[in-house]
Order: structure tokens, then C-alpha cells, then sequence
């Protein structure tokens, strides 16, 4: 997912949209894997993007291997 694209981009209306969509994704993750991940944690995937992909490959990882 590279955002930096959108959020570098020329029209300003661009990474407000990028930024919602990001939220939804971000959202939508810990609503379903509510069980597998510390709801605390999504402010910090919220701010950080790189966290949030670390994240999603951990717990995906974690998901095969259970």
C-alpha cells in the first residue's frame, strides 16, 4: 500500500480522501481481528503506517501458524 503517492499529491482534497480510506482500512482490521490484537494499538497504526502494515503481517503469520 504506498500512500505517498496521495499524500503528496498536488490536489489538496487528495490526501483527505487517502487519509479517510486509510482509517476505514485501519478500522475494519481491528473489528475483525478483535481477538487477535490490542485495541491500543490502533492509534499508533493510525499515526504510523509502517506499523500498521508490521502489524498486519504479524498477525497474519500468527493466523497460519494457530
Amino acid at each position: 500500500m504506498d500512500l505517498q503517492r496521495y499524500l503528496n499529491a498536488s490536489d489538496p482534497m487528495v490526501p483527505r480522501v487517502a487519509r479517510t480510506k486509510y482509517i476505514k482500512y485501519v478500522n475494519r482490521f481491528f473489528r475483525e481481528h478483535v481477538k487477535w490484537v490490542e485495541y491500543e494499538k490502533r492509534d499508533l497504526c493510525l499515526d504510523d503506517v509502517n506499523y500498521f502494515l508490521n502489524l498486519l503481517e504479524s498477525t497474519v503469520e500468527h493466523y497460519y501458524q494457530s
